[in-house]
């Protein structure tokens, strides 16, 4: 009977997997609106580094407060990486009127400058979530942050990029894989992440 015990290791990893289950369903809705997009990937991070501690915190509250608190700065923050990713996109395409060594040394301008968009775009919402800090200063401390941190931060780029490559692999994969971000997803592979971030940003505190 004590499989059944409210504080027994498998009742709390089912609650946790609960907790992530509903944190993954809220941030879907609220990211619905596109432009919400940034407010509710520092919220799902400001809840899961939370989980990642050890709170357990009412997580429809937690995160619709720091939804609210970081509802400015972070959808600044999401429009500028936006545009700027929507911009590198459409250098990438037209790189292609060029030829010879013209056309490679722009692709790798743009690839290097794409490098630093991942970079920036990996950290600044969880440090959003984190530290209040202005617009500038926020983009300026994540990119920062990522080159500190550079084995951490492969670490979670491996979980992020090799989540999507298996997402996409086959059709089948990605008919699975779209059940999964809808449900769970998001919350978990920010759950996964979170334990790093908040090692990292315990150094700065």
């Amino acid at each position: 009977m004590n499989f059944f015990v409210i504080d027994s290791p498998v009742m709390r990893f089912l609650g946790r997997v609960g907790d992530i289950m509903i944190l993954n369903l809220i941030f879907v809705a609220t990211s619905l609106p596109v432009v919400t997009i940034g407010a509710a990937l520092s919220a799902l991070y400001a809840v899961a580094m939370k989980l990642a501690r050890g709170e357990d915190p009412s997580v429809l509250k937690e995160y619709m407060r720091a939804f609210r608190r970081s509802a400015k700065t972070a959808t600044v923050c999401w429009l500028i990486m936006a545009a700027a990713g929507v911009l590198l996109f459409v250098d990438f395409r037209l790189a292609g009127v060029f030829g010879g060594m013209v056309y490679t040394v722009i692709r790798l301008l743009l690839a290097m400058i794409f490098g630093i968009w991942i970079l920036t775009f990996l950290y600044l919402f969880p440090y959003i979530a984190r530290f209040e800090n202005t617009v500038f200063h926020s983009v300026k401390n994540a990119l920062f942050l990522s080159a500190a941190h550079l084995p951490s931060t492969v670490m979670m780029l491996v979980i992020s990029i090799g989540l999507a490559v298996i997402t996409l692999f086959t059709s089948r994969t990605f008919v699975i894989g779209t059940i999964w971000w809808f449900f769970a997803g998001f919350a978990a592979a920010a759950y996964t992440q979170s334990f790093l971030f908040c090692r990292i940003f315990s150094k700065y505190e």
